[in-house]
């Protein structure tokens, strides 16, 4: 189980970029934990944040970060994610990251956190959408499901099986992930 926080920064009516925090399940946790906390001490250092970034998160450039922009009927993930962070709080792992967003005018769009491999069960975190930095007027941010733009996957895939696909073809799947609507007032 994967519970996501969304945090937007803008500057007047443009969206300037995404925080994504992740918490995952006591299970993963340990996992990541056993595999990388090497000194033991409950806490990730800079040379184990690295490891886990290089070894784990990286991993993820292929499922597009699970994270889903769209724009109109036009969905992409991110080409790149930057400062990257792990840490532990009690016994679950806490991933943060930051989706520039400066290609394209985003100023009325959607974002969608969705794992097209199944793996990992996303949710939100109550109150988890929230408006962060910026000038000029608060975007408005709504949680909705969206039945109109399903995201496509292919239940039988290999694990090493990276498409993305943008349209339906025989033997796909059809999801419809929550999405968080952000458009600034007119």
């Amino acid at each position: 189980m994967l519970s996501t926080s969304l945090e937007f920064e803008y500057t007047n009516r443009q969206c300037s970029g995404i925080w994504i925090e992740w918490e995952f399940d006591r299970f993963f946790s340990v996992s990541i934990v056993n595999d990388f906390d090497l000194d033991k001490n409950g806490q990730f250092n800079s040379t184990e944040i690295n490891d886990i970034e290089q070894n784990a998160f990286s991993n993820l450039k292929h499922y597009g970060y699970f994270i889903y922009l769209r724009i109109g009927n036009k969905r992409y993930n991110p080409e790149k994610v930057s400062n990257f962070s792990a840490r532990l709080f009690g016994e679950k792992l806490h991933y943060r990251f930051f989706i520039p967003l400066n290609e394209q005018n985003y100023n009325d769009f959607y974002v969608s956190v969705f794992d097209p491999t199944y793996y990992c069960a996303v949710d939100y975190i109550e109150n988890g959408v929230i408006a962060g930095q910026g000038s000029g007027s608060l975007p408005e941010l709504e949680l909705l499901e969206n039945k109109d733009d399903p995201v496509y996957y292919n239940p039988y895939g290999t694990a090493s099986d990276m498409t993305a696909y943008t349209k339906w073809e025989p033997g796909l799947q059809i999801a419809y992930p929550r999405e968080v609507h952000v458009s600034f007032p007119k």
